[in-house]
């Protein structure tokens, strides 16, 4: 399926060099599979004793520091992937697929206690770290 037919590259084959999904769910030392969130003590956490620092906090996530941070130019699209040092490309896409990984989890989990949580406090902060995580 193509998305993008007047792409210049809409006749571009891409073949994996590496079976991304089985790095993905490999489970090391480094990256565990499995933890649990205890959401009934994450509502239980009370700011008052750092009200103004908190405010501080969430005031500089409600602003999005990192909105204007990633800029993609014309260089993204041309990285010589055929040309790269085999090492160094195996250990680049380790680091995309951990990467990739982290994130994903990462926006799951603060999105699940957005949505479980009631602590209107902490449900806030999550909201925004599940955006940043997105």
């Amino acid at each position: 399926m193509d998305l993008y037919p007047e792409s210049p590259d809409a006749d571009l084959i891409v073949e994996p060099t590496v079976d991304t999904t089985a790095m993905a769910t490999e489970t090391t030392l480094l990256n565990p599979r499995f933890y649990t969130t205890d959401f009934d003590e994450m509502d239980r956490i009370d700011v008052t004793p750092v009200r103004a620092d908190w405010d501080k906090l969430i005031g500089q996530m409600k602003s999005d520091p990192n909105k204007g941070h990633f800029k993609k130019t014309d260089a993204w699209d041309k990285v010589d992937w055929d040309g790269m040092d085999p090492p160094l490309k195996r250990e680049f896409i380790d680091f995309l697929v951990s990467s990739c990984t982290a994130e994903f989890s990462g926006c799951v989990l603060y999105k699940e206690m957005k949505r479980r949580g009631s602590n209107a406090d902490v449900c806030e902060l999550f909201s925004y770290m599940a955006r940043d995580e997105a």
